[in-house]
C-alpha cells in the first residue's frame, strides 16, 4: 500500500493528498512533526522536505514528482490534460502556484502569526510537548521584525490581486484549465489552505486562517470553490487509518 510521510497542514502535503484521492488510490498518512521528526525520514530517504511517498521499495519526495508518479500507476483520471495545451498550462499554473504563490502566503502566513500565535498550537494540537508548544508561542514576537522585511505592501497588493485574477476566473468556469481536475486546481486549491484552513484540517483549525483575506468579500467565491473540491475528493478519498 502507498504510504505518505507528511506534515498534515503542509500545503504541499495537501496537494498530495487530493490528487491521490481523485485517482481513488488507497493509502495511509505517517505524521511527521517538522524538524523534531524530519530527522528520522533524513535517515531513510536523505530527505529533509516532506512530503515523501513510498510505494513498495520506491520513494519519491516533492509533490510534483510524487503526482507525476501516481499519474504512471494509476492512469485515469488524469490530472495532466491529455491535450498538449491545456497540459502546458496546466503545469505552468501548478509551478506557478508551487513558487510564486506558496512563497506570497507562506510569507503572509507568518505575518498573521505574529498577530495570532495562538494558531501555533492548533497547528500542534497533539504532536509536540508542551514545552516546545511554549517556545513556538513565543516565537512570533522575535520574528516580527524580520518578517515584515520579507514582504512589503506592494507585494501584498500583488498577491491580492492573483488572488481576485483567480476567483474571477473560476467564477466563468468550474476549473482553471479545460473541463475537469487538473493538476493546475489541486496546486492551487492546496497552496489556499494557509489563507483559510478548509474542513479537511479538522476542527481546530477548519476556516481559520489569515483574518484580512478570510474576511474579503472578493475572496468568498475563490474559497468556495476550494471547498466544493474538496468537498467531492472527500467522497473518493481512500485513506486507511494506521
Amino acid at each position: 500500500m502507498l504510504e505518505l510521510h507528511q506534515f498534515r497542514h503542509s500545503p504541499y502535503c495537501l496537494k498530495v493528498r487530493m490528487a491521490l484521492a481523485a485517482k481513488k488510490l488507497e493509502y495511509r498518512t505517517v505524521e511527521i512533526t517538522p524538524a523534531i521528526g524530519q530527522i528520522d525520514i533524513f535517515q531513510k530517504t536523505g530527505q529533509r522536505k516532506l512530503p515523501v511517498l513510498f510505494d513498495k521499495e520506491t520513494t519519491i519526495h516533492d509533490s510534483s514528482s510524487i503526482i507525476r508518479h501516481l499519474e504512471k500507476i494509476e492512469i485515469e483520471p488524469k490530472l495532466i490534460p491529455e491535450d498538449v495545451k491545456d497540459a502546458s498550462q496546466a503545469q505552468i499554473i501548478e509551478n506557478w502556484a508551487d513558487t510564486t504563490l506558496a512563497k506570497s502566503i507562506k510569507v503572509v502566513f507568518l505575518e498573521e502569526l505574529t498577530k495570532n500565535p495562538k494558531l501555533i498550537s492548533s497547528l500542534f494540537v497533539n504532536e509536540i510537548s508542551y514545552s516546545m508548544k511554549k517556545v513556538l508561542f513565543n516565537l512570533p514576537t522575535k520574528i516580527t521584525s524580520k518578517i515584515s522585511g520579507l514582504i512589503n505592501q506592494k507585494e501584498k497588493e500583488s498577491l491580492k490581486s492573483n488572488l481576485e485574477y483567480l476567483s474571477n476566473l473560476i467564477d466563468q468556469e468550474n476549473f482553471l484549465i479545460g473541463e475537469k481536475l487538473s493538476i493546475a486546481d489541486i496546486a492551487v486549491a492546496s497552496h489556499l489552505s494557509l489563507l483559510k484552513f478548509p474542513n479537511s484540517s479538522g476542527e481546530n483549525l477548519s476556516g481559520k486562517g489569515c483574518s484580512l483575506y478570510i474576511n474579503d468579500p472578493s475572496l468568498q467565491n475563490l474559497f468556495n470553490w476550494r471547498d466544493l473540491i474538496e468537498d467531492q475528493l472527500e467522497k473518493t478519498n481512500n485513506h486507511i487509518s494506521s
